[in-house]
């Protein structure tokens, strides 16, 4: 496709030819054979980098709304080109790389940055790459399709420590006790995963291993917390985001402490997911489709009833936008909730 320098040396030598013809000027001739000639080596030089190019893609599994997720693409050709665009993404976080050059037995590298504005699951591609030639008159571009897919977790972000202090008797009170902070309770090690607390790191073990491993603690059985999600089908997709993003750092705030909780949601039925990446993968593409949670909480299981509710003003008294964590026996009636707000900036702060 020409750009707007191509369009004009286009436009520019269709005048000039029509002018020699009506003038009968060699002058003029050969002015339009120089503009022609000119648009023909653009249009060459753009494509020829095209030919024999081939791309391959790498993409995190992962990624959180609102950070830096980087996809990395390498170039290679079998004839040289330079100045080559990368461009690769999803609709509505595509970004762009400048590849200086590339030719035989010299692959490069573009890594691209994209910021994905909202939680899901998004399918990557195609890698689109453009070549505007020697003298930048054309714009000439190939896509490559390759089948990949990234989840984005919904953001966390640290509780006030009011809130804090009125969660931890609900989270760690009703721990499994697959965990405690006792040293003399340690029974193992596993491999780190995001959540987990510095302090539990095992040093002489990461040393061998050349990766991040935690201890692993013991005490009694006992049934795991549970956290709620308001999944109202009649509330906006504004509402719904601010809930689960409530609760991922309800559930980051358990990892944490160490506490077993499990999240809970209603899918025509409960759906119940324990562990850090499980849960976030189920909230990252988690959609409004249950009933009122009034309804969906009379119908949990009797071990469950003093499950915690994450919803946006389930109350009559809540001003609307207020993220309220409610005790699920107190949802119909009286509030006996720890409420805060989860501000459109991200930040959040005690009600």
């Amino acid at each position: 496709m020409p750009t707007r320098e191509g369009a004009a040396v286009l436009a520019l030598a269709g005048a000039v030819f029509l002018l020699a013809t009506n003038l009968l000027s060699g002058l003029l001739f050969v002015l339009d054979a120089l503009l022609v000639s000119c648009a023909l080596v653009g249009f060459a030089t753009a494509a020829w980098p095209l030919r024999g190019l081939a791309a391959r893609r790498r993409v995190p599994g992962r990624g959180v709304e609102g950070e830096p997720l980087a996809i990395a693409v390498e170039l290679s050709a079998r004839r040289a080109g330079r100045f080559l665009v990368v461009e690769d993404g999803w609709p509505g976080a595509r970004a762009r790389a400048l590849v200086p050059h590339v030719g035989p037995g010299a692959p490069a590298v573009a890594t691209l940055t994209v910021v994905p504005s909202r939680r899901g699951r998004y399918a990557v591609g195609p890698v689109e790459v453009a070549c505007r030639g020697m003298l930048g008159l054309f714009t000439l571009r190939r896509r490559f399709s390759a089948a990949e897919a990234v989840v984005v977790w919904p953001a966390t972000r640290p509780l006030p420590g009011a809130v804090v202090e009125s969660l931890l008797p609900a989270l760690e009170g009703r721990a499994s006790g697959r965990r405690t902070r006792q040293a003399e309770d340690v029974y193992g090690v596993r491999d780190y995963q995001p959540g987990d607390q510095f302090a539990r790191i095992h040093w002489r073990s990461t040393a061998r291993r050349g990766a991040l491993v935690v201890r692993e603690y013991e005490q009694p059985e006992g049934p795991a917390a549970a956290i709620v999600l308001d999944l109202d089908r009649t509330q906006t997709p504004a509402r719904l985001d601010a809930a689960v993003r409530a609760a991922a750092s309800i559930l980051r705030l358990a990892v944490q402490r160490g506490a077993d909780v499990v999240l809970l949601g209603w899918e025509d039925g409960w759906v119940a997911h324990r562990g850090w990446e499980a849960a976030m993968d189920w909230l990252a593409g988690v959609r409004a489709a249950a009933p009122r949670l009034p309804e969906v909480l009379a119908a949990l299981p009797s071990d469950r009833r003093a499950a915690l509710a994450v919803a946006a003003a389930v109350h009559r008294d809540l001003p609307a936008g207020v993220l309220a964590v409610v005790p699920a026996e107190d949802v119909a009636g009286e509030p006996g909730f720890t409420g805060f707000v989860y501000a459109a900036d991200g930040t959040v702060q005690a009600w």
